[in-house]
């Protein structure tokens, strides 16, 4: 089943069947403000980029991002070794990055061309250049060592470009982790998303969890359920439907939601959607969500299918940002009291925390 979805390995599968106290991880690995840096990082829409300097902080890197007269995409430090000011606020001559303060001038591996003055070039005036790797519409961006960027690693979602998608950027003002905690538990439909995806049924449906290496997957099926209002308007259905919910999470950042909806006892295909979202941190505090829908129906610019991801995003945003100023406030770090339905989050919290220490234990 595995090989159906996005990236996925055989073997190395570790399910979550023997723990039974889902409490005793918890107490280890709260929602963490640390940042993976060894890992790719979805950085940009590729229709964000264009031959215009874009500046975007990633993983607390603050980068430039632009295209060449070819069209391919650059990243580099957006920071001038010479007074660090942002590159970002300089100018494009052709393919040559000018400095907006002092005239360094850069190509788009980062080599300093010329230095205003003098005609030989200080060895330490080249600029950081990022791995970058730009597939399906998408920029990822590697802002760890240069080393370990490997591209083979980078989840492959061909659906962004290959179905019907829509795709924005929402600004977070909390952690990423919350983010993560959120997508993983998706009980939280019935409550915060009533009037849109949200049913009864996703809070009372128990959850099957597996791990796939680095890729965690949380399941939820349901039977002769209610139809929420999005996809009612989305596919016409009327309760009761069939729906299930199949979470890809590629810690310790990106995840897909494999969507399938019908008509209650259909075995049929039905409507088929992936809902996808880059959690890309800004800093330890802020975070990018890129978000995006893609359905299984042909790309029409004419035709325009309904979609209200938007306001799905936009009340996971209002949530996650009260429980950040919550959990800032809270001095005392009162523990947090976790149940069954939390085991696809507790998961993907502990496989982060091994990459954060693996990556400190060098």
């Amino acid at each position: 089943m595995l090989k159906n979805y996005a990236g996925a390995r055989p073997g190395n599968t570790d399910t979550m069947s023997t723990i039974d106290r889902p409490a005793d991880i918890i107490a280890k690995s709260g929602p963490s403000d640390a940042i993976v840096k060894n890992a790719w990082y979805l950085g940009a829409w590729s229709d964000e980029v264009t031959h215009a300097l874009f500046a975007r902080r990633i993983a607390d890197e603050p980068l430039v991002f632009y295209r060449s007269e070819d069209g391919t995409a650059v990243a580099l430090a957006d920071r001038c070794p010479h007074r660090k000011f942002p590159l970002s606020s300089g100018n494009l001559e052709g393919d040559v990055l000018q400095c907006g303060y002092h005239g360094f001038r850069f190509d788009t591996d980062g080599t300093c061309l010329s230095v205003p003055g003098q005609i030989k070039v200080p060895l330490s005036a080249n600029v950081r250049s990022y791995p970058l790797v730009e597939q399906f519409g998408q920029i990822w961006v590697f802002p760890g060592d240069p080393a370990l960027a490997d591209a083979a690693k980078i989840p492959r979602v061909p659906w962004t470009s290959e179905w019907w998608s829509s795709t924005g950027c929402e600004p977070l003002n909390a952690r990423a982790s919350l983010l993560i905690d959120n997508l993983l538990d998706l009980s939280h439909e019935t409550y915060i998303h009533a009037s849109g995806i949200g049913s009864p049924e996703v809070a009372e449906t128990p959850i099957e969890v597996e791990r796939d290496g680095d890729v965690l997957w949380v399941r939820r099926k349901m039977f002769g359920v209610e139809c929420p209002p999005n996809y009612a308007k989305s596919t016409g259905l009327e309760s009761p439907i069939d729906r299930s919910q199949e979470i890809q999470f590629f810690a310790p950042s990106f995840y897909v939601l494999h969507v399938r909806i019908a008509k209650a006892g259909d075995t049929g295909p039905g409507f088929l959607s992936k809902v996808v979202y880059g959690i890309t941190p800004e800093t330890a505090r802020t975070t990018h969500n890129f978000y995006g829908i893609c359905r299984d129906v042909p790309r029409d610019p004419n035709q325009k299918p309904f979609s209200g991801q938007r306001n799905t995003v936009r009340e996971d945003t209002e949530c996650l940002e009260r429980l950040e100023r919550w959990i800032v406030a809270d001095t005392d770090n009162v523990p947090e009291v976790s149940i069954g339905i939390d085991r696809g989050g507790l998961l993907g919290r502990r496989m982060i925390a091994e990459m954060v220490r693996r990556e400190a234990s060098g």
